[in-house]
């Protein structure tokens, strides 16, 4: 990543002098404390200014009061990798993929008993079933051995092979039940 900052720095892309428009807009790669919970916004602004990465109460929002009291934009990096693709076959194409209310791509890293684990980027809404044995080979033993699976990793209770079966992976199923599926980490068991 800093790579490609410093080559569009570099370019004049960024800088004091962006694209030659005389806006000054500086771009930094900033590690967090690697704790799962620094992806939520505020926790990761937490993180940012040297504190315990843990999330603020809202409001105020970041867009108010952010890192360091000034307003704050906070992008996770799959929602920049996704920007450019968007931006050049426009956004129809993007919100066409899925369903409505769950439009778009989301990356998925699913681990445990599957033949092989993987993190992949794939329509939303897609059968649940259909996104293990398309890109994990199955589950290990095949789809009899499945006992369930956890959405969103440990913070979430475990989702019933019974489920498994028909489920639609998207934000509408997974808020019918109160699942907070924002992570869209899946262990198999």
């Amino acid at each position: 990543m800093q790579v490609a900052i410093n080559e569009a720095y570099k370019a004049g892309l960024i800088g004091k002098n962006a694209c030659g428009t005389g806006y000054a807009f500086d771009v930094y790669v900033h590690m967090g404390a690697g704790a799962y919970i620094c992806g939520e916004e505020t926790s990761l602004i937490e993180s940012i200014e040297g504190k315990a990465g843990k999330p603020r109460l809202k409001p105020p929002f970041p867009a108010d009061v952010g890192v360091f009291g000034c307003p704050t934009t906070v992008a996770n990096v799959e929602t920049v990798a996704v920007a450019p693709t968007i931006c050049r076959r426009g956004g129809p194409w993007f919100a066409g993929l899925g369903r409505e209310k769950n439009a778009g791509t989301k990356l998925f890293c699913i681990s445990g008993h599957v033949n092989k684990p993987c993190t992949v980027e794939e329509e939303m809404s897609i059968p649940l079933r259909e996104l293990i044995d398309k890109h994990c080979g199955g589950v290990k033993g095949g789809w009899d051995n499945l006992k369930g699976i956890i959405p969103g990793g440990s913070s979430v209770p475990v989702l019933p092979k019974s489920i498994c079966n028909t489920v639609l992976y998207d934000n509408s199923f997974f808020g019918s039940f109160n699942y907070n599926s924002s992570a869209h980490e899946f262990p198999l068991m």
